[in-house]
């Protein structure tokens, strides 16, 4: 039985930088990302297909979550983009006996949204009156033109 050789390490070893400065910019085609890490005089630029971008973000995403813990910051007050052109679909979440609204965020990937039957049925709530007032809005102030 004949070991295997083993390769050296020929990656560089890992250097911490203060105070980066990170910038990311899409190339004049939208085929490529340019991120750069700036510090004092070094700087790195990584360039990026869309799957590496998407990597990115999901990753940067889970970090995110496990730095905040368990306690998910208010939404009252916070400043968002509305996603208004996208897939979406209603699926049934076994684990809540809820609801999950999945949709594709053109920003971040597929999102799910699990809900309980609970909240499920505040949303629908929410959705109707939602409806009545800009029908009644609509009747009160008459056509555009």
């Amino acid at each position: 039985m004949s070991k295997k050789p083993t390769l050296p390490d020929t990656s560089a070893p890992a250097e911490r930088v203060r105070d980066p400065h990170v910038h990311i910019s899409a190339s004049e085609d939208f085929k490529q990302a340019a991120l750069t890490i700036t510090s004092g005089r070094k700087k790195i630029v990584l360039d990026l297909n869309a799957a590496q971008v998407a990597d990115l973000i999901t990753g940067l995403g889970a970090v995110h979550q496990a730095m905040i813990g368990k306690d998910i910051p208010p939404i009252e007050g916070v400043s968002f983009t509305p996603v208004r052109r996208t897939n979406w679909a209603l699926q049934l979440d076994p684990e809540s006996q809820g609801s999950i609204l999945a949709f594709q965020h053109p920003a971040y990937g597929p999102i799910g949204l699990a809900m309980t039957p609970t909240d499920a049925a505040k949303v629908a709530k929410g959705l109707s009156l939602h409806q009545q007032l800009n029908a009644a809005t609509l009747k009160a102030s008459g056509p555009a033109n």
